[in-house]
């Protein structure tokens, strides 16, 4: 993709406006809209908004500076709005100057997926997938929201309400290029899955944020809404977005991770790129699931990945090794949810895993068995330890991280943790109906 490619498609298709879209550190997508005849002088000298209002700069220095990258420019579906838009990331830059702002996001696991090539070679790319599993809630009287529908896994119409929607959402996705490899409806009443090809990491995310952004939309003609929200019904299952990940030698087009033998025997690389993230998992837990209610998901019995541990195919433990071909030879790092930023969480995740090579670490045994079974004992006999169980936990746990306070940067680390104790401190003050009703009496 270059300017004038784009330029030629802004003038054949009619594009009226231009979407130039970017997270902060919550994860909150964030659209900034200009006239497409805008859209060179954007992508040559930028476009300044007010940082402080977003949260990401104080009021004293509040400028800073949005760069299109032209190689996500998207036209989006020709129905979603009444004329043609355009959408595309942008990286956010110093207001006055060339240089990354070390708070963005993008940047951050752009940082990150270098270092690994610095270290592993240019011709290795992160590869990643994660599943976009949502709830869907009919709009009520007065604010109040119900399931869309009672039905279950794999369920077929007209038990599973959601089909008709989702195959507007993959026929609208088709149109533009991205293909839905399944869908389905999931385990617990309202919840539907998409599952989406594997990409390079950084387009990878730009594509998440895509579908998000489609799926609410498209939700929300229909009068519903589509919440990414871990665990939003107390005694269901939650939704996790279970995140696929490898490494590939592109120039030998070769899965780094695959084994001699099988998918299931994983390469010396994989298992110590396996090592890594399970030695940094109870601080990557603030990165993958940083928001209150991601503790109220990871819970044991709920098919909740909490135990510190990895398997074949054992759906208990944090990481587990899906069956196919040694082409998809990956790790499936279960714990992600649709509250975390997913630029931060997958620089954390490759930036433990390339850890574990660097010290060549080597993972504990697979553990085959179902964890939940197990008692508390039988598990510290075992050494598989557990996730923290709260956002309070988290934040403690991320504190004392040395390595990812280095690599993904000590601004950041300040800033992500002030955030983040923020959040933790305005819900312990805060009084929930639970309370009342459990000591009202007191």
């Amino acid at each position: 993709m270059n300017v004038n490619k784009i330029l030629e498609i802004i003038s054949n298709k009619e594009v009226k406006e231009i979407a130039l879209q970017f997270t902060d550190l919550s994860g909150i997508l964030h659209t900034l809209w200009i006239p497409s005849q805008e859209f060179s002088k954007a992508v040559e000298d930028g476009v300044h908004t007010d940082g402080s209002s977003l949260g990401v700069v104080d009021v004293s220095k509040s400028d800073v500076k949005l760069l299109p990258d032209i190689n996500s420019f998207v036209l989006l579906p020709s129905n979603l709005f009444d004329y043609n838009i355009a959408r595309v990331v942008c990286d956010i830059y110093e207001p006055d100057s060339d240089s990354p702002f070390l708070l963005d996001p993008r940047y951050i696991l752009k940082k990150s997926l270098k270092s690994m090539k610095e270290q592993l070679g240019q011709s290795v790319s992160g590869i990643a997938s994660s599943e976009i599993e949502f709830f869907l809630f009919n709009k009520k009287d007065k604010g109040e929201v119900e399931l869309i529908d009672k039905a279950g896994y794999l369920a077929s119409p007209p038990a599973d309400r959601g089909t008709k929607l989702r195959l507007e959402i993959t026929e609208m996705l088709r149109e533009i290029g991205i293909i839905i490899e399944k869908h389905h409806h999931e385990v617990p009443a309202g919840k539907s899955e998409f599952n989406i090809p594997f990409s390079e990491a950084l387009q990878m995310v730009d594509t998440i944020y895509l579908i998000k952004f489609m799926i609410k939309l498209i939700a929300d003609k229909h009068g519903l809404i589509a919440s990414f929200m871990p665990k939003p019904i107390h005694g269901e299952y939650g939704a996790g977005l279970h995140t696929h990940l490898n490494l590939r030698d592109e120039e030998n087009d070769k899965n780094l991770f695959s084994g001699r033998e099988d998918n299931s025997h994983l390469s010396p690389i994989a298992r110590q790129f396996l090592a890594g993230i399970l030695n940094h998992a109870k601080a990557l837990a603030l990165l993958t699931n940083p928001s209150v209610n991601s503790y109220k998901r990871l819970v044991p019995g709920w098919e909740a990945p909490v135990y510190i541990s990895w398997a074949k195919y054992n759906r208990s433990t944090l990481i587990r090794i899906p069956p196919g071909g040694r082409k998809s030879a990956r790790l499936e790092y279960r714990p992600t949810d649709g509250s975390c930023n997913f630029y931060l969480a997958y620089a954390g995740l490759f930036s433990a895993g390339l850890n574990g090579i660097n010290l060549q670490l080597e993972p504990p045994k697979s553990v085959e068995e179902n964890i939940y079974d197990m008692s508390e004992e039988e598990r510290m006999n075992r050494g598989i330890e557990i996730l923290p169980g709260s956002l309070g936990e988290a934040i403690n746990e991320f504190s004392g991280d040395n390595h990812l306070q280095e690599s993904l940067g000590e601004q950041f680390h300040e800033s992500y943790l002030k955030l983040k104790k923020r959040e933790w401190k305005a819900f312990c003050v805060y009084v929930h109906p639970w309370e009342r009703e459990k000591y009202i009496d007191v």
